[in-house]
């Protein structure tokens, strides 16, 4: 029987075929080589705030720094208190990684006095407050006998913080959110994961203790990049 003449065409696609299974065989490699590199940093955090934490409980160090609402509250002469750490893992590539590594931790200090505000500006304070993960209470001003128009809000004497980290595989990087650390507006840092070392995270303590600090310099606002 005569053999059939050889296809040009079939071997050009086996080539690109060849070459595009190598190309996926080498993402997949890389990617698991930064899904490894990120997790790894991810449990050394972890790692690092378990042993902190129960450290900084014991000690209950003061905390030199003021967080003021303007107009609403001012907290002084704070301490810390209260300190966690926890985190959960996800299913990634038939593994278990870490979804997310938080760090609770609570201020504690002078309970800041009431606040009698007129009832249409409660509102607006009230969403202020919320914002800031603040806690407090709301109730009518029982001093006035009838048509009452003020509301009296209580604060509590304390402030609820948090530090998260969170994985960004895709991109190869660990995103850091800071929550009532340094101010009341959430702070977000876009890491590269090697920068997110001991020193790095050092500093963060610091950072939380009102201590001198480069944290918040070690890493580019999330969105924008450094030129």
């Amino acid at each position: 029987m005569a053999r059939a003449p050889r296809s040009f065409l079939l071997e050009q696609l086996r080539a690109q075929a060849e070459a595009v299974a190598t190309k996926r065989i080498q993402q997949l490699k890389l990617s698991r080589e930064v899904i490894d590199r990120i997790d790894q940093r991810m449990h050394a955090v972890f790692q690092y705030f378990d042993e902190a934490c129960k450290l900084l409980q014991v000690i209950s160090p003061p905390v030199e720094r003021p967080f003021e609402l303007p107009h609403i509250v001012r907290y002084e002469g704070l301490h810390l208190e209260k300190a966690s750490v926890t985190f959960r893992k996800q299913r990634l590539q038939e593994r278990d990684v870490y979804d997310y590594v938080v760090v609770y931790y609570s201020l504690a200090g002078p309970k800041p006095p009431p606040l009698r505000v007129a009832i249409r500006r409660s509102p607006e304070i009230e969403r202020a407050l919320v914002s800031a993960h603040i806690e407090f209470t709301c109730d009518t001003d029982s001093t006035v006998q009838s048509g009452a128009t003020y509301n009296v809000i209580r604060i509590t004497p304390g402030l609820r913080c948090e530090v998260r980290f969170d994985p960004d595989f895709e991109n190869g990087r660990i995103v850091v959110t800071l929550r009532n650390v340094d101010r009341f507006e959430p702070v977000i840092l876009d890491f590269e994961t090697p920068a997110l070392d001991t020193r790095a995270l050092d500093d963060l303590v610091n950072l939380i203790l009102a201590k001198p600090s480069q944290f918040l310099l070690r890493a580019p606002l999330r969105g924008f990049t450094r030129q």
